[in-house]
């Protein structure tokens, strides 16, 4: 579950509801926990519909299965179960938790942007909230790594693999097909290990299918942390399952971490590269915040953001507060001080554990202990084998795979969920994969993009579909040849006149250094640009100033080596109408009807440059109907202009102006002092005379 700011309200006030038991979240343990509290309160002769519980979404995910999901082994829906069927009787509200006040007892909960929200009033509270996934400790995880949590995760991962053997089959350059059909796979825990295993068994299913894909081109990596796979296991067990995976085309590189992920590359920590399109994230656990706010700031003891209970599963020194699953640190019976493992076989006994003592509680009987010790591990490998360590015997190969799918199979909530489950597996066993692409389009308003030194955004030629914006770093743009047609800085924006006008990217995309951009879709700024006139006519501003690279460029090649190599002192302007920053507007219009500039520079009392004022951003300025005449100058956003020292050469002036696409560089002073201004019309009238006194009679 995650947290959201809260916001003032202007509507109504959240609805107070008064309750004997809350249960936030919606997870094994939760589940489990509202599945058994309806017969506890009947006994003590309460209504089931004084417990509630809190989740994000109105389903449990039957996670164990999840990888079986994204490999198109059984279908979405078979694989969650509505909450308001497993535990009848009890409210259910789908929301976020907002914040949780132990003193005063009670949940503040987000049910929706059209709703007023709800604040629950309990006696008894059950903490049950899983963690979240944090990839922020990798540069471009988070923008670029599938991730395996939910089942739309698994839904997206099944489109995703789908999507790149589609598109290498079109392939016909052989370094984009290697890494359309390269996925790697980060984490070599029980997740990490079956997503991998899936994966391979449907790539290799379908390359089949495909004319232009061969078993050989398909690359599955796996990245793990350890020297073995499935640390959790027995070392032999472990290897086992490495192994089998690596018999079967899976690449395994152990002992190595991600550095840092962009849209084609992954970069690992010993230096290698991967070339690839698709990551998998299958680490990064990361406290959940209404958790890590409860111990911060409520004093509730913790072992690293998991709250400490006795083996009662209550929280001591906070009467009514009880905690299960992975956010909690059960202790282990007989296990020497070890906290139980944050498994689904743990969540759902705890579960039910706890539902039994807080019964016993409100009846005023003897609590009994949570004494489970674990009855194994399994994991499935794919390819019809499994590992698996069941009350000290190990079993792996059809064996364990045969044990998996049973032991599992048992576990899913639902009669009509394990039939479903079990025609879905007969099914796979006579027919070959779903290979449909059915892949939902949401609209994402925006989206963080993540480039390491000299990686390739787009290409000249391709079809765009996003305006970027860079956020840090910068990008180069570069023609035909490899030259930089234009640099773009920190907070300045580029693809405009490609999205505006089609035809495709007119230049190459080139990070400069490592770099950050936030990506606006095309489908959501097209409305904007067809809407708004003001909108189109910045970046009609820009477009031009993309066009004006070009014009620039060919002039250069018109004009004589000698005005090229001469020094900018030679052929600047001096005499350039200027303003300070603490003038107002009506000293800026007086000088405006003196002299006509399009431009006109800033400087402070020193004549030292500040910035650039246009005319038309100034005009811009005082429509805003609350500019006064009193305003200053220093208020209006200034222009870019490029700016040379009074040492430069002409060469280096227009180098300057093509990087920013415009017709004019400032000159200045190793102070900063202002010292004149080189145009290209002065640089053409200044060739032309040096030509007719070339060709003048003797």
């Amino acid at each position: 579950m995650s947290t959201e700011p809260v916001i003032a309200r202007t509507g109504p006030e959240p609805a107070r509801i008064k309750l004997k038991i809350a249960i936030l979240g919606g997870g094994f343990g939760g589940v489990y926990c509202g599945q058994k509290i309806g017969k506890e309160l009947k006994k003590a002769g309460i209504d089931p519909r004084e417990a509630a519980i809190v989740s994000e979404q109105n389903y449990m995910v039957f996670q164990p299965m999840l990888a079986e999901v994204a490999g198109a082994s059984i279908q979405p829906r078979h694989v969650v179960n509505p909450i308001r069927q497993l535990c009848r009787g009890l409210q259910v509200y789908r929301g976020s938790v907002i914040s949780v006040d132990l003193k005063a007892k009670e949940v503040h909960v987000n049910t929706g942007n059209f709703s007023a929200g709800v604040i629950l009033e309990y006696e008894h509270i059950v903490l049950s909230l899983g963690a979240e996934i944090d990839l922020s400790r990798v540069p471009g995880m988070p923008e670029h790594a599938l991730l395996m949590q939910n089942v739309g995760d698994a839904m997206i991962l099944r489109a995703t693999v789908i999507k790149r053997i589609e598109e290498a089959n079109a392939e016909y350059r052989e370094e984009v097909r290697k890494r359309l059909l390269t996925f790697v796979v980060v984490g070599g825990g029980y997740s990490g290990v079956e997503t991998a295993g899936e994966m391979l068994d449907m790539l290799l299913e379908t390359a089949r299918f495909y004319t232009n894909v061969s078993e050989e081109d398909i690359k599955v990596v796996l990245v793990h942390s350890r020297e073995r796979i499935l640390q959790t296991l027995t070392d032999s067990l472990g290897d086992y399952a490495g192994k089998k995976l690596k018999e079967r085309g899976l690449e395994l590189c152990l002992n190595e971490r991600v550095r840092a992920v962009t849209a084609t590359k992954v970069y690992l920590q010993s230096g290698n590269e991967i070339e690839t399109s698709t990551v998998i994230s299958t680490v990064g656990n990361a406290p959940n915040p209404i958790i890590r706010q409860i111990c911060d700031h409520q004093d509730v003891p913790h072992e690293r953001y998991r709250i400490i209970t006795d083996e009662y599963l209550h929280v001591e020194g906070f009467p009514g507060v009880w905690s299960v699953g992975d956010c909690a640190a059960v202790p282990l019976a007989d296990g020497g001080g070890d906290s139980c493992p944050q498994t689904a076989q743990f969540a759902m006994r705890q579960g039910a554990c706890l539902a039994h003592n807080i019964g016993r509680t409100i009846r005023g009987e003897k609590l009994k202990p949570f004494l489970f010790k674990g009855l194994g591990e399994l994991a499935s490998i794919g390819h019809q084998t499994a590992v698996a360590s069941i009350m000290g015997v190990q079993f792996s190969g059809f064996i364990a795979w045969f044990m998996w799918r049973t032991i599992y199979l048992s576990k899913l909530p639902g009669i009509d969920r394990k039939l479903r489950v079990v025609i879905d597996w007969s099914l796979d066993v006579f027919f070959p994969r779903d290979i449909n692409l059915l892949n939902p389009r949401y609209t994402k308003l925006y989206q963080k993009v993540h480039l390491e030194p000299d990686d390739i955004l787009f290409n000249r030629g391709e079809p765009a579909f996003s305006l970027y914006v860079v956020q840090s770093g910068q990008i180069v743009l570069k023609d035909s040849e490899g030259g930089t047609a234009r640099t773009i800085e920190e907070g300045d924006f580029f693809g405009e006149r490609a999205l505006v006008h089609g035809g495709g990217y007119l230049y190459d995309a080139v990070a400069e250094g490592r770099t950050e951009l936030v990506s606006l879709s095309g489908e959501a700024v097209m409305p904007f640009i067809q809407s708004s006139r003001r909108f189109r006519r910045v970046l009609a501003k820009t477009s031009a100033q993309v066009s004006a690279e070009g014009e620039i460029k060919a002039i250069i090649d018109k004009l004589h080596p000698t005005t090229l190599e001469a020094c900018v002192t030679e052929v600047m302007r001096s005499n350039l109408a200027t303003l300070r920053g603490d003038q107002t507007l009506q000293d800026a219009l007086s000088l405006f009807r003196e002299r006509r500039f399009s431009i006109y520079p800033l400087v402070d009392e020193d004549g030292k440059l500040t910035g650039v004022m246009g005319r038309e951003d100034f005009f811009d300025f005082i429509k805003r109907g609350d500019v006064g005449d009193d305003a200053l100058l220093s208020s209006i956003d200034c222009m870019s202009l490029p700016i040379c020292d009074v040492s430069a050469r002409v060469t280096e002036a227009l180098e300057g102006m093509v990087r920013m696409g415009r017709y004019k560089c400032l000159i200045v002073d190793s102070e900063n002092h202002l010292q004149g201004i080189v145009t290209v019309m002065d640089l053409l009238g200044e060739d032309l005379a040096k030509k007719e006194v070339t060709s003048s009679p003797a």
